[in-house]
């Protein structure tokens, strides 16, 4: 594989995806970038289409996508997530008074008094 094959990846979460060449790492791998993430990649892992396009090596993505499209293949660039939204704040529960706290353990002591009887 030369720099600049236009491929289809046809293995893993990217499988099906355009990309092209822009550096050989040995006779088994290349880095691939385009529709898909920039990784290293298997050729096994990638069917060479007819075309091929003149670019640096190691081209940036931006690069890379305008060359594709300038090819006339369709690129469907990824979509940003919107922001997050601000969540409402939790209620927040009211502690229980030093009062209550004191009539509470006044029934369990009666309670246990019944108990014991």
């Amino acid at each position: 594989m030369e720099i600049g094959q236009v491929c289809v990846k046809i293995a893993g979460r990217d499988a099906g995806s355009i990309c092209l060449v822009i550096d050989t790492i040995d006779h088994n791998f290349v880095v691939v970038d385009g529709q898909c993430r920039r990784k290293k990649c298997n050729i096994k892992h990638l069917e060479p289409l007819e075309k091929r396009i003149e670019i640096k090596r190691n081209a940036s993505h931006e690069e890379v996508l305008e060359a594709l499209k300038g090819a006339g293949f369709e690129i469907n660039e990824a979509v940003k997530k919107s922001e997050k939204k601000e969540k409402p704040p939790k209620p927040v529960s009211k502690r229980k008074s030093a009062m209550s706290n004191e009539s509470a353990e006044s029934k369990t002591k009666k309670q246990n008094k019944a108990k014991e009887k």
